[in-house]
């Protein structure tokens, strides 16, 4: 006669069986998943299936076969599925840490998005020590879009990217809040070494076509003496890159 506490055990595992079966096949379909761990956790699974329904029926068949059986299925199955448990949770933070990334990526040009310099700035401003937050504006995208195609649009933006990530190097942070504005979160220096990396930069960019037009402004802000948000940083450097540009418009 079955007991119903072990027809309960034996479903459960078999239900858990099936939807890890059923997992298998549907994640495989989204994400790229070395199908080892679900299959240690499905062969963990079907041992265990095995050893409940044995130890279900035992007062029924009840012989030494049976009962290895049994002892086989709990112990090895057990051991398989907490491998696959451990395997899976490696897999799990793995995922999470991925998306996490992406969350925080312009995708179109790998560099970290509003959401993300916005997470780095909090970490930064955690420390209170001094930086400057810079903005950059490139001049002239939509004459590009317009005139070249939105191909050559996303190539201007990239190669200033590039330029911009090649000349901040390892002192500071760069993300694309938008179309073709850049911000910056730069490590402390002094104001002609910021100058510097500005002229760099303008310099570098104003070659990649040579059209008087091209180019990039820049304007920038220091923490905390300019504010203590980002969003505060951002409009004091913002004004500053208009500033910039005026003057690059007058200039031409």
């Amino acid at each position: 006669m079955f007991e119903f506490r072990k027809l309960l055990i034996f479903l459960a595992v078999a239900i858990l069986l099936f939807y890890t079966i059923k997992l298998l096949y549907f994640t495989n379909k989204k994400w790229p998943l070395k199908s080892y761990t679900f299959v240690i956790l499905i062969g963990g699974l079907a041992l265990l299936t095995v050893a409940t329904f044995a130890d279900l029926i035992k007062n029924i068949f009840d012989n030494e076969f049976l009962n290895n059986i049994r002892k086989v299925g709990f112990s090895l199955g057990g051991i398989i599925y907490i491998i696959g448990v451990i395997l899976w949770s490696d897999f799990t933070k793995t995922m999470m840490n991925k998306l996490e990334k992406s969350a925080m990526t312009d995708h179109m040009t790998g560099i970290l998005n509003r959401n993300g310099i916005e997470k780095i700035y909090e970490s930064v401003a955690r420390e209170k020590n001094p930086f400057f937050v810079i903005v950059c504006d490139l001049d002239g995208t939509k004459m590009v879009n317009d005139t070249y195609g939105h191909i050559e649009g996303d190539y201007y933006i990239d190669e200033s990217t590039k330029i911009i990530a090649n000349v901040v190097g390892l002192r500071g942070h760069i993300s694309r809040i938008g179309g073709d504005e850049f911000v910056i979160l730069l490590s402390y220096t002094t104001i002609d070494a910021l100058n510097d990396m500005i002229t760099s930069i303008k310099k570098r960019v104003s070659d990649i076509y040579s059209n008087k037009n091209l180019g990039i402004s820049v304007g920038y802000s220091m923490f905390p003496r300019d504010g203590k948000y980002l969003t505060d940083l951002i409009k004091v450097a913002d004004k500053n890159m208009y500033e910039d540009k005026k003057s690059l418009i007058e200039v031409k």
